[in-house]
């Protein structure tokens, strides 16, 4: 199996298993705190990539702007889905960021010249629907009726799946241009600002630090802190065509920790729309 596979995989299960994970949390914490701590976790872990791998050496002033951008997107699409988590069903907004490879895909076919096969059209356009599907209705908390949406998550969860469309894009021309341990460096020294900034505003406006919600944090927080190495690796060695969208397949894996952990239940219609979304993501990578 080849490294970028492996990588890509990894990424499917610690970002699947951390987001399952990550819904109490924070709704106990709320999305502010935990993009502190997701942020102030993470940090270290890319500095130190950057220096032990002599990453300045291959600075150049087109890589640092690619990587400002990939910041930038990589880090306010976190920041949206942390919105969506909070105010959203888990299941449903794991079902929807499976779209933003759309995005990508179409991106790496004008940018770069990948070929796009029919077969990978129709996976699209299921994603496409099935996007459409999940944005109609809405599980109660208690998972029993839907109701028609369009409130609180469905804008957060949009722009989130924009911008980390844009990234992976954007992320491999940064890769190409600076290396791995050069674009990890630029990458935390946008994003982290980005994210304390935005967690201080939400801190001061009330809230405490739970001691509960902090421990429930941490496992999904290493999860993704392992992910988001797994990721620019996958990104960087493999075809970014096939890697962007397979990653999305974490849902898959969201999904049943949800049903084994915390019994999050699904309308019918939400089901379908999930599955297609699943299918699409398996379609796309053949």
């Amino acid at each position: 199996m080849e490294l970028w596979l492996v990588c890509a995989l990894l990424t499917v299960v610690c970002y699947g298993v951390g987001e399952g994970l990550s819904k109490e949390p924070t709704v106990r914490l709320g999305s502010a705190r935990m993009l502190a701590l997701y942020a102030l976790g993470n940090a270290p872990v890319y500095v130190a990539w950057f220096l032990l791998g002599s990453g300045w050496t291959r600075l150049t002033p087109t890589g640092i702007e690619l990587a400002l951008a990939s910041g930038l997107c990589g880090s306010l699409g976190t920041i949206f889905w942390f919105r969506a988590m909070e105010s959203g069903t888990a299941s449903v907004v794991s079902g929807v960021t499976a779209a933003y490879p759309v995005i990508t895909v179409v991106a790496a076919v004008a940018v770069l010249g990948a070929a796009l096969l029919p077969l990978q059209v129709v996976a699209l356009a299921l994603l496409l629907f099935a996007v459409v599907l999940l944005g109609r209705h809405e599980t109660d908390p208690e998972g029993t009726e839907s109701r028609d949406v369009g409130r609180a998550w469905l804008v957060p969860m949009f722009f989130a799946v924009v911008l980390w469309g844009v990234w992976g894009i954007v992320e491999r021309l940064s890769i190409d241009a600076l290396g791995f341990a050069g674009n990890a460096g630029i990458y935390v020294l946008v994003s982290t600002p980005v994210y304390l900034a935005v967690a201080a505003r939400g801190v001061a406006r009330g809230g405490s630090w739970d001691r509960v919600g902090v421990r429930e944090a941490l496992p999904s927080l290493i999860l993704f802190g392992i992910a988001g190495i797994t990721i620019f690796l996958a990104i960087g060695l493999g075809p970014i065509a096939i890697v962007v969208p397979l990653t999305t397949a974490y849902p898959v894996v969201a999904i049943l920790v949800r049903r084994f952990w915390m019994d999050e239940r699904l309308s019918g219609p939400q089901k379908f729309a999930i599955g297609l979304a699943l299918l699409g993501v398996v379609l796309v990578t053949v």
